[in-house]
């Protein structure tokens, strides 16, 4: 999703979120930088469907002939797709029951009924159904087969027509006489957000405290990645630029963390990252600038999951000029990118 509006002097900042944040930034010199944000938050076999990842089975009692067991499913779609139906083929024989809807996510509400081992979810009405999308599904109701054994289940997502999308295997459970089997299946999840949907810096040449201007934007990511994740920052080539004759710039106050720099003072452009919970890239310590790169360069990062408490980034632009800077709409697009490790 994208947002934003231009007007004279004014300028649009857009956010795409899924893992990935570009932010356009438009700076004008007498000049107004001006940034408003639209966020959005944010991985099934039949002949010719997608894989299925991360499917997942588990079961309240794996006795054999147990009655009103509830089976809960859990994968996500490979493909995009308009999902009418989800089949759950169990192996073996002797599934048996009549099964209810207990929970389901990631998917429209639907009917569920039973067909030989075959359970298959009805979405009411057919629902567009992104790649990467997680959904769970629990049924209860259902009597487990009388014969002890390894079960899988084949997970086929169809569309209205009823050709499959995505299709993905169960790892297998147990039925058993005499023990129990235990799976708690968690999927992978990350948040990341921004705290603002705008900000506004008035430059002036001619007035002091108007010639320096610079603004915080507070990320905040909550993820349960085992190895934890990295941001990366980057912007255009041309760095923070104007289309007027010559295409003028305002500089990078350094041509990368490598180079941080105290605060040079005007003419310049650059940012410094603080943080709570991540591990903040050592270059900008004692509050260091550093420009942006358009290759991009990782400035904050996590060795682990966040638990709970979500990590806060600040990454503070700045922007100096003085009269050597052209007036005019100067803009750069900014592109903070969170790449979760589940390893």
């Amino acid at each position: 999703m994208s947002g934003g509006h231009r007007s004279t002097g004014w300028g649009t900042m857009c956010i795409f979120l899924d893992g990935r944040a570009r932010a356009r930034l438009l700076v004008s010199a007498f000049a107004i930088v001006f940034v408003t944000a639209a966020l959005t938050l944010t991985d099934l076999g039949p002949a010719g469907a997608a894989i299925a990842s991360e499917t997942n089975w588990a079961l309240t009692n794996n006795q054999v002939g147990a009655s009103n067991v509830t089976y809960s499913y859990s994968f996500k779609t490979a493909s995009a797709g308009t999902v009418r139906t989800v089949t759950f083929l169990v192996s073996g024989s002797g599934l048996a029951g009549t099964p209810a809807i207990e929970q389901s996510y990631g998917i429209g509400a639907g009917s569920v009924t039973r067909t030989g081992q075959t359970i298959t979810y009805t979405v009411a009405s057919a629902v567009s159904v992104p790649s990467g999308t997680a959904i769970y599904i629990e049924f209860s109701g259902l009597t487990n087969s009388l014969v002890s054994g390894s079960y899988v289940t084949t997970i086929t997502t169809e569309d209205p027509s009823g050709a499959a999308i995505d299709a993905g295997t169960t790892p297998s459970v147990v039925l058993s006489a005499d023990d129990t089997e235990v799976t708690v299946a968690i999927g992978e999840t990350m948040t990341f957000s921004i705290d603002q949907t705008s900000f506004e810096l008035d430059l002036d040449p001619s007035v002091p405290p108007l010639a320096d201007q610079s603004d915080p934007v507070e990320l905040t990511v909550l993820s349960d990645a085992h190895s934890g994740y990295s941001l990366v920052v980057s912007d255009l080539p041309g760095g923070l630029q104007s289309s007027a004759v010559g295409t003028p710039t305002i500089p990078r106050v350094s041509s990368g963390k490598a180079d941080s720099v105290a605060w040079p003072g005007s003419p310049g452009f650059g940012y410094t990252v603080t943080g709570v919970g991540a591990t903040i890239d050592p270059a900008f310590s004692n509050s260091k600038y550093a420009g942006y790169t358009s290759a991009g360069e990782e400035v904050a990062s996590r060795p682990g999951s966040t638990g709970g408490t979500a990590d806060t980034i600040t990454i503070t632009n700045r922007v100096a000029i003085n009269y050597s800077i052209p007036a005019g709409l100067y803009s750069d697009s900014l592109t903070f990118t969170v790449t979760p490790n589940y390893t």
